[in-house]
C-alpha cells in the first residue's frame, strides 16, 4: 500500500513538473521605466517557445487600445513589434500568448519623458 501511494504521489509531482507555465523574462522599453526618447520597437522575450495571440498599447490619457496589425504568426521566445508615433506620456502594453494549451496574458509600463506630440502611436 505505502508502494501504491508513492508511486501515485510521484505520478502527480510529475505531471505538475512537466507543466510550467511561460514567464514574460524581459521587455524593452523594461516594466516601470522611463525612456527619454521614444521606442521604435517593443520587444518581449519568454522562457520558452509561445505564439503571441494579442498586444495592444495604449498612453494612459487616451480611451482606445490601439492593436497589432501584422501579429507574428510564428512561435518564438522573442517578438520584436515595429512601433510609430510615440510621444511623451505614459503607456501600457497589455499581451497575451499561447503556451501548449494554456495562455498567459500580461502587461508592460513604461513612460517617455519628454516634450509633448500629437502624434498618433500606432502598431505594424
Amino acid at each position: 500500500m505505502k508502494k501504491l501511494a508513492a508511486l501515485i504521489s510521484l505520478a502527480i509531482l510529475w505531471s505538475t513538473c512537466g507543466q510550467a507555465a511561460a514567464v514574460l523574462l524581459k521587455s524593452t522599453p523594461a516594466n516601470d521605466s522611463v525612456t527619454d526618447k521614444p521606442p521604435t520597437t517593443l520587444v518581449l522575450e519568454f522562457s520558452e517557445r509561445v505564439q503571441l495571440h494579442e498586444l495592444f498599447l495604449k498612453r494612459d490619457d487616451e480611451k482606445h487600445w490601439k492593436s497589432v496589425r501584422n501579429m507574428p504568426q510564428n512561435e518564438a521566445t522573442a517578438f520584436t513589434i515595429p512601433v510609430v508615433g510615440l510621444s511623451a506620456g505614459a503607456y501600457t502594453v497589455r499581451w497575451t500568448v499561447f503556451t501548449g494549451s494554456s495562455a498567459l496574458t500580461g502587461q508592460v509600463r513604461f513612460t517617455v519623458s519628454g516634450q509633448q506630440s500629437d502624434r498618433t502611436a500606432s502598431l505594424h
